[in-house]
């Protein structure tokens, strides 16, 4: 283990998030995505950066902070969230500072990573690329993509994600991918790609349940510490 490596990684802070972001949670079943998600959640609540949340959810299981009115198991009334929060941000650009909108909402799309990548619902690659450029300050408008599988979610998708939260990823393919996106970045020589695998195996077993976050939202990255935060659900505070 490079103790001084990991020692570097600091802890994500949700009150650095964008004012507008779209966050990808992957992990296999159990691996704690989905307490994780939650707790950010709460975190953007406790951080006042949100005043709604939606779930889109066929399960319809989990985030008990979201209220029955707010929980959808279909995917048809998400357009017209979107559609009305471009609608606010035309207005907002043209209104006075006291009359336009300030809402700041979180859309979670949990389980529906199969179905939005079919030609029906294929709409990750318009939300990542374009979803948080419908609302501009002093609207905010944040996703995250809970997905069991790297490859349900499109390359392009990936790219575009301002964060990835991760942890162990059981398949070997699957975490290669994840490591030539976002890992080899900064030295993809045979020593480098050694020293990234490494930092990626240290960070996981350091603690039950520890997430790895990759903020792709960061500019002038030279080192890891830059861009490779850690992440764990405190649920004892």
């Amino acid at each position: 283990m490079d103790e001084d490596l990991v020692k570097t990684i600091k802890k994500f802070k949700a009150s650095e998030l964008p004012n507008s972001s779209f966050n990808i949670f992957l992990g296999k079943r159990r691996s704690g995505k989905s307490v994780l998600a939650e707790y950010l959640l709460k975190q953007m609540l406790e951080n006042k950066m949100i005043n709604l949340c939606y779930l889109f959810s066929p399960t319809n299981a989990g985030f008990s902070l979201i209220d029955n009115g707010s929980r959808f198991t279909e995917i048809e009334p998400l357009h017209t969230i979107l559609q009305n929060f471009r609608d606010m941000n035309k207005f907002n650009k043209v209104a006075k500072e006291k009359d336009k909108f300030k809402i700041k909402a979180l859309i979670i799309l949990d389980d529906f990573a199969i179905k939005l990548k079919s030609k029906e619902f294929n709409i990750l690659d318009e939300l990542s690329c374009n979803g948080r450029h419908s609302a501009y300050a002093p609207l905010s408008l944040h996703f995250i993509i809970l997905s069991q599988s790297l490859t349900k979610i499109s390359r392009v998708t990936r790219l575009n994600a301002d964060n990835i939260f991760f942890n162990t990823i059981p398949s070997r393919i699957e975490l290669e991918m994840i490591m030539c996106e976002n890992m080899y970045i900064l030295d993809s020589s045979r020593e480098g790609m050694k020293k990234a695998r490494q930092l990626y195996h240290d960070l996981v077993i350091s603690t039950p349940f520890q997430f790895i976050v990759i903020e792709n939202h960061r500019q002038n990255c030279v080192k890891y510490s830059d861009y490779v935060k850690k992440f764990r659900a405190e649920l004892d505070k």
